[in-house]
């Protein structure tokens, strides 16, 4: 590069002008600034000769200035590469003529490698050299160390590929390394890339990293000397080793330890970075941070072949931890071609210019794709689209950014987020509203571009209407805007021009579409109908005038002087007048004459409803020629008109005559003829009275009501009393627009509720069903489902109703809940009657199919509380029992019998027949372990009947997984052991010791028992007495005749003093839960005898207060103990860490020497001096 611009990262003078560093013909350097003016004015020159006495300090073999080669200029620091084999940092500082030299060091490259050099890149103080071969040497900027090499065919080799493509790998020209220093690729002049991790490289090549360290390994003895044996040593040992001390070595610990190894995650080798132990400081503050993650190139490196024209060659290279982009120039720039290359996906996106352009290399961290063209810069941006972009900028930026851009590359209107729009109406950007507005101005235009098969008018204005239906919240926004910003005394201003704004988009939409079709369809009618409501609502915040008070605003226009055809209106009624001028065309005069007598019909939307009205008496007088004149004067369709009369109308007579004429025009679909024949079979039934759920209403289940009004009173009344018969019927104003919204379902439902009692035996059961449920006619319901019980035994009789199947009941009940569940009821007695009655038909040989269906039985029997079905089934049961099943080897049956019926407390003979059999145990067979009111009624029988059997109560408590039980019997018999020995004089027998082990393995047993089913406070108390029967039996085994087992409160203390050991004593003390006096205790072993041992395995478990030793000075002080516990005591304050305490003790026990060292010490004399002070 023969120039590079400042980059400023960490300078603090925002306004300094760009520099630019170029190099001359002759290698000199020259450093220049750009003014307000965009003019170079040179600033300093460093002439070549002074840049060959730094190579020559270096190399002294050098005669001359061969190259210079600018690598990077950041923040006035600039780095040179001189002949190939000088790296040079220069540091140019403000007002000097010449730059700083602040580091220079020689690349040892051989003279041969020197020539195939192709690329060089200084990233992270670190210097990457390329040769034509593919080797890449890595240098330190500072030292110019070698620090490690890279072999990119032998590594692309590694990797099992076919010899072609390996050998196709030469002629490097580029080398980019990403800024996490993890990611690297190397191009070729034949227009390909190799892309590789540098991690993986390092790790699967360790001896190409020159600077790799290996780490030391602490010793396995400590440095300080010490107990092998002690608990410090073991722990030191353990965290260099990396293993856990085991205390279980039990063959279930070990499996466990095993599984849990083998289940868990393999920890990743060689994680750290491949620069951990470079020795440029930036490099070690990565390291120091990095946190490696999944590499984006695979293991082995990715080689991509781009598809460009031969005659172009790769001349940028730009790297980051995802994605390369590649710029590829033909000869004299005529085209340029980028890529971008995803190394994740491995996709490739291409982009082409064709214009004469020239890439930008800048050496900032964030590299952008930047296109010098003769229009100008241009940026290509990718893996972004147009939308998203756009939205950002006017998010983040501003709305004329974003239309300027779009201007610039003509990209027309971009469509705008609301969110936008949101944003600029709460910083009040005007610019923004409009800019929202005017990229939605072409959103209700009609599509274009497709023909009439391609796309239908319906489905065009459609798409139009969800387009407004779209539009309605920005619509909402601006409206809300309007309004509060309305109420605001300081912004009329901006209220003003929104509305202005927003007025001006809504008629511009009602234009477009008003002048895009001569005739509105539903779909266009509606979206005038929303943007009219808008404009309806914005009008009430325009300013107002005063207006005309009184009458229209319109002044009414002056007479004409032929006043011949208003001078015969004059005797004319209003319709008559309506009716003759919209026959003669005379709708303005009519309308002037009428204002002038102040009529309602002076306005169109009035005259034309009177003009409907005057055809519609036309029609009834069969007048259809005279109604069709009206209705073509005054605008309408007349088709259409026809169509609603005859749909509307209740008249049976006229509605008859618009078919007969509507069907002769051919106007009338097939479907609607149908429902014009069932209309005229409804008017049939018209006389006949509904067969509906005519009881009268119970009165118990009325309301009463004490206070009422009239028309209360009287309405109970009518509910009260019977039906009237010449209650108006609704199908007598029947009309074609009710039914021709009916389904098939619904008319056979209206023609059912007409239909004599005879013809329902022949009617659709899922129709006559839904019809009396939805009528909760409960008499006849009941009917139809009593029928179904009786039809076996009268087959011959013809049946009154339909088949009832169970499909027609579930999906086709429309009734209350309280109904539904009556017939459920009435359903599950009738089946479970049937199954009674079929029992004695089934054969004795079979009485496994007479158990299932006693079962079945009681279930039905169950589902309706039907207690006297209940009493049969089990009447039944205890007969099928005891005659046939507890005689007949039928055990299994017995078994099924009862947990089938589950009235385990009226079937209790069940326990005894299989218990005076012996076949008890058949209860407890698999899948009956999740039956807990069979687990219940089990318990109960045994404790009642068979209350000695533990055996049986054993059996029954491992069958249901009941292990709380059984730990309480395991602990039971253990304490009861415990009482035993207890009772007994206390003397060292093998009887006692084998009674100790007894006790033991029943407290272990009760634990894990305890356990399984988290009962763990139980648990942890059988541990804690396991621990003291453990420790007891310690003692008889070392000839020690210390009891610590069946202790009495009073003997817990002296126990404890007794015991040789510290932990001895807390497993004592946690065994009773009891809190030992710690102080009497330290007196005993530490003052009186001097055991020291005891205080140091006293500290591992307990913290030593200052109020301990206060405790043991009293104690000291009260009695008169020998001389040498004195000593002992001062011994003991050795291990105290409240200064103030030690000092206080001795000085009352007159330990001078003691008290005059703390006031002397340089660390306690001044804290207490202060605590003295006080």
């Amino acid at each position: 590069n023969s120039f590079f611009w400042e980059v400023l990262t960490e300078r603090s003078n925002t306004d300094t002008n760009p520099r630019l560093l170029t190099v001359g013909p002759e290698g000199e350097l020259r450093l220049h600034e750009v003014g307000q003016e965009s003019q170079l004015s040179p600033l300093s020159e460093y002439p070549a000769h002074s840049l060959l006495q730094l190579v020559k300090q270096k190399d002294s073999s050098a005669s001359e200035l061969a190259c210079t080669k600018l690598l990077l200029f950041t923040d006035g620091r600039c780095f040179l590469l001189l002949n190939t084999c000088v790296l040079v940092q220069l540091l140019y500082l403000e007002g000097t003529a010449e730059p700083e030299t602040v580091s220079s060091c020689l690349i040892s490259l051989p003279p041969a490698i020197q020539e195939t050099c192709t690329d060089y890149q200084l990233c992270r103080g670190t210097l990457f050299v390329l040769t034509s071969a593919g080797l890449i040497y890595v240098f330190d900027s500072i030292e110019g160390k070698h620090l490690a090499t890279v072999d990119l065919p032998e590594y692309y080799k590694s990797g099992q590929r076919e010899v072609e493509s390996v050998t196709s790998l030469s002629s490097f020209s580029l080398l980019n390394i990403s800024q996490d220093l993890s990611t690297a690729v190397a191009a070729t002049s034949k227009n390909q890339a190799l892309a590789f991790d540098l991690n993986d490289y390092f790790r699967a090549h360790p001896d190409q990293l020159q600077c790799q360290q290996s780490p030391s390994l602490r010793p396995l003895m400590p440095t300080k000397p010490c107990d092998q044996d002690s608990i410090t040593s073991s722990a030191y040992s353990q965290s260099v080793l990396g293993t856990h001390f085991q205390t279980d070595h039990s063959w279930e610990a070990k499996l466990a330890l095993l599984y849990k190894r083998a289940k868990a995650p393999e920890l990743p080798a060689g994680r750290l970075p491949w620069y951990r132990d470079v020795p440029n400081s930036e490099c070690r503050q990565m390291a120091a941070t990095a946190k490696l993650s999944q590499p984006s190139v695979q293991a082995g490196g990715v080689l991509m072949s781009f598809i460009v024209s031969e005659q172009t060659t790769p001349a940028m290279l730009n790297v980051s931890e995802f994605s390369a982009v590649l710029t590829f120039t033909s000869a004299g720039n005529s085209s340029t071609t980028l890529a971008h290359w995803d190394l994740e996906s491995q996709n490739v996106t291409y982009h082409c210019i064709d214009a004469p352009a020239a890439p930008v290399q800048r050496s900032e961290e964030e590299h952008l794709s930047l296109i010098l063209k003769a229009s100008g810069l241009s940026l290509v941006l990718f893996t972004v689209s147009q939308e998203e972009l756009l939205n950002r900028l006017m998010v983040f930026g501003s709305a004329g950014v974003a239309d300027s851009l779009c201007h610039l590359n003509a990209w027309g209107r971009c469509s705008m987020p609301i969110h936008a729009l949101q944003a600029g109406l709460k910083n009040r950007q005007l610019d923004m509203v409009d800019f929202f507005l005017k990229s939605k101005e072409n959103i209700l235009c009609p599509p274009t571009g497709y023909s009439m098969h391609e796309q239908s008018a319906a489905s065009s204005t459609q798409m139009q209407l969800k387009n407004a239906q779209d539009l309605c919240p920005a619509l909402d926004l601006l409206h809300s805007a309007i309004r509060d910003t309305y109420a605001e005394a300081q912004s009329p201003q901006f209220c003003e021009q929104l509305l202005n704004i927003t007025l001006n988009f809504l008629n511009t939409q009602i234009r477009v579409i008003l002048s895009s079709t001569p005739e509105l369809d539903a779909n266009l009618q509606e979206c005038v109908k929303i943007l009219n409501g808008y404009i309806s609502e914005l009008r009430t915040y325009m300013r107002k005038y005063p207006w005309l008070v009184g009458g229209d605003q319109i002044p009414a226009p002056k007479p004409s002087p032929d006043m011949t055809l208003e001078d015969e209106w004059e005797s004319l009624s209003v319709e008559e007048v309506v009716k003759h001028a919209v026959l003669c065309s005379e709708i303005l005069r009519a309308q002037a004459y009428l204002r002038r007598r102040n009529c309602p019909e002076q306005k169109l939307e009035e005259l034309r409803r009177t003009g409907l009205n005057l055809t519609f008496s036309c029609l009834t007088q069969r007048d259809l020629q005279q109604a069709t004149a009206l209705l073509t004067n005054m605008g309408f369709n007349v088709k259409e008109q026809l169509h609603k009369i005859c749909m509307y109308t209740a008249d049976r007579e006229l509605r008859a005559f618009m078919v007969e004429h509507l069907k002769r025009q051919n106007h009338l679909s097939t479907e609607e003829m149908e429902k014009v024949e069932f209309i005229k079979q409804i008017e049939q039934f018209y006389l006949t009275p509904a067969k509906q759920c005519l009881n009268l209403v119970d009165k118990n289940r009325v309301l009463q009501i004490s206070q009422s009004e009239a028309e209360s009173r009287c309405l109970l009344q009518e509910m009260h009393g019977p039906l009237r018969s010449s209650f108006p019927s609704l199908l007598g104003s029947v009309r074609l627009d009710w039914v021709r919204h009916w389904d098939n379902d619904t008319q056979r439902t209206v023609l059912l509720s007409r239909l004599p009692k005879p013809l329902l035996g022949s009617c659709d059961p899922t129709v006559l069903w839904s019809y009396l449920t939805s009528l909760h006619d409960q008499t006849r319901v009941t009917a139809w489902l009593t029928s179904m019980a009786t039809q076996d035994r009268e087959s011959t009789a013809a049946p009154q109703w339909p088949a009832l199947t169970a499909a027609i009941v579930n999906g086709n009940t429309h009734c209350s809940d309280y109904m539904r569940d009556q017939i459920l009821d009435m359903l599950a007695s009738l089946v479970g009657n049937k199954l009674l009655d079929s029992i004695p038909t089934v054969p004795l040989a079979e009485l496994g199919c007479t158990v299932e269906l006693l079962i079945l039985a009681h279930d039905c029997f169950s589902l309706t509380c039907n207690m006297e079905g209940i009493v049969k089934v089990l009447q039944a049961a205890r007969h099928l029992s005891h005659t046939h099943l507890a005689h007949g080897e039928g055990y299994g049956l017995l078994v099924r019998l009862l947990t089938g019926i589950g009235r385990y407390n009226e079937m209790t003979y069940v326990f005894d027949l299989l218990n005076q059999n012996h076949r008890f145990e058949m209860l407890l067979r698999k899948k009956v372990e999740s039956n807990t009111r069979l687990k219940t009624a089990l318990l109960d029988y045994l404790k009642r009947c068979l209350p000695g059997d533990s055996e049986k109560h054993n059996m029954v408590a491992l069958c249901f997984s009941m292990r709380r039980e059984i730990g309480e019997n395991h602990e039971g018999a253990a304490r009861t052991q415990l009482k035993l020995i207890e009772s007994q004089p206390w003397a060292v027998t093998p009887e006692l010791k084998s009674g100790l082990q007894k006790v033991l393995f029943l407290l272990k047993d009760a634990a894990e028992s305890y356990s399984k089913d988290s009962c763990m406070r139980q648990a942890l108390r059988c541990v804690k007495l396991a621990k003291l029967i453990t420790l007891q039996l310690h003692f008889l085994n070392h000839g020690q005749d210390h009891r610590v087992v069946n202790l009495r409160p009073a003997e817990l203390l002296r126990a404890i003093i007794a015991l040789p050991c510290c932990y001895q004593s807390f497993v004592v003390a946690e065994a009773y839960d009891y809190s030992p006096d710690w102080a009497e205790v330290l007196y005993q072993k530490v003052i009186l005898r001097g055991e020291f041992s005891y205080l140091e395995e006293f500290k591992l478990h307990r913290q030593l207060s200052a109020s301990l030793f206060e405790e043991i000075s009293k104690k000291l002080l009260l009695n008169k103990p020998p001389n040498s516990a004195s000593q002992n005591l001062k011994k003991l304050l050795q291990h105290c860490e409240d200064i103030y305490t030690r000092y206080k003790l001795a000085y009352e026990h007159n330990f001078i020497d003691v008290a005059n060292m703390l006031l002397q010490d340089s660390k306690t004399n001044s804290y207490l001096n202060d605590r003295l002070s006080t």
